[in-house]
């Protein structure tokens, strides 16, 4: 493919799934059209088809991509926890790990948006890992995702720990985790109309958007579990699994368009309960995709995708910017016809490959020494 490109870059001790980067790839293509959709100006309308509610709804690919991470991170505590003959993962290995995968290529993105907007005191904000929102449009739209993702990196190691040491601190976690849900479901899914600006802020943190994570966490106990399950390797199995796939893909696809039907900003500032149904249904497709192969698998997952997932952290990051400067002019001059044109389409695809082509450059320069690193600690 490329002499320097590897798929299982970063990776460390071995256990690559190529099924988690084709999902990745998969999460990208819906943000990326779905950002696309949005600065067309386009609308839906109030009853959109099922399958293009994947396209009005793309953000769904967020919260797919907070399942991977808490079904990725969770593995190695959880098989630590399953056997005695696994050590536990060092804290300082994990967090430099986290830092080497994360911060390079965001401070980067960061520095870039403060040189163009000039905006350096939001950019400091930034930096630190503060909720930042569209104040330095269009680099920071989706900056909000990594607070979150760091959010959940502080907190994996405190809840693994309190779940593996003991009956008692087990209870502390689980107490915690009650008292989370209480509050979540008194200030986020029973938030009245007139605090939906304290509600949207919310669902921006991993306050609001933890199902998703502990949804993934709870893939990767099902996962670690079940390959040790000879019966797995049965063909009925990949038949029930090519069944629970398409029922979930369905039935996401029904929630996403009720998603869009609901309106913008109504649907994220006062209906997060979506997102929860969201990670359910990702949950399943992630778990009976690492676990079994249906006869579709290599429509889902091939190596095309595994690609796009690979440098999907660059995507994501990139994309907006360009779509935005891509699109823009073009959506001033043509007003609401715009999203109906060829020129919506041809510049949609130019935004793509732009984007693809800056994602390979700084995966390269920018991610792949950080990987590099990160691959050499201990798992």
């Amino acid at each position: 493919m490329f002499s320097w490109f590897s798929l299982q870059s970063g990776i460390r001790g071995g256990g690559y799934l190529s099924q988690i980067d084709a999902l990745r790839g998969w999460a990208i293509l819906l943000v990326f059209f779905f950002h696309a959709w949005g600065i067309s100006g386009g609308s839906a309308g109030s009853e959109p088809s099922l399958w293009f509610s994947y396209v009005a709804a793309g953000r769904t690919g967020v919260t797919l991509f907070f399942v991977i991470s808490g079904f990725l991170l969770s593995i190695p505590w959880l098989s630590a926890m399953q056997s005695s003959e696994v050590a536990m993962p060092s804290l300082k290995n994990y967090y430099t790990a986290r830092v080497l995968r994360i911060v390079p290529l965001y401070y980067v993105a960061v520095l870039l948006a403060c040189v163009v907007s000039g905006s350096w005191d939001n950019g400091f904000k930034a930096f630190t890992f503060q909720f930042v929102g569209f104040e330095i449009f269009p680099f920071s739209v989706v900056w909000w995702t990594l607070v979150t993702e760091v959010q959940f990196y502080l907190l994996l190691p405190l809840l693994m720990w309190l779940l593996a040491t003991g009956m008692k601190l087990r209870l502390i976690s689980l107490l915690g985790l009650l008292l989370w849900a209480v509050f979540y479901i008194t200030q986020v899914l029973d938030n009245p109309s007139d605090e939906n600006v304290r509600s949207y802020l919310l669902t921006k943190s991993l306050f609001g958007r933890l199902p998703a994570f502990l949804l993934g966490m709870f893939s990767a106990w099902i996962f670690v579990r079940a390959r040790q399950v000879p019966m797995l390797s049965a063909n009925w199995i990949s038949g029930v699994g090519a069944v629970a796939i398409l029922l979930a893909l369905y039935v996401n696809g029904m929630v996403l368009q009720h998603s869009v039907s609901l309106g913008e900003w109504r649907s994220e500032s006062n209906w997060h309960q979506h997102h929860t149904y969201e990670a359910i249904l990702w949950s399943i497709v992630v778990l009976v995709l690492t676990l079994t192969k249906p006869f579709f698998y290599g429509v889902l997952i091939n190596p095309v995708l595994a690609v796009v997932g690979k440098i999907s952290y660059s995507l994501y990051l990139w994309h907006v910017p360009v779509l935005f400067y891509l699109m823009y002019p073009a959506k001033e001059r043509l007003g609401a016809a715009f999203s109906q044109s060829l020129t919506f389409y041809l510049l949609t695809f130019a935004a793509l490959s732009l984007s693809l082509l800056a994602s390979l450059f700084t995966y390269k320069y920018v991610e792949l020494p950080g990987l590099n690193l990160k691959r050499r600690l201990p798992a």
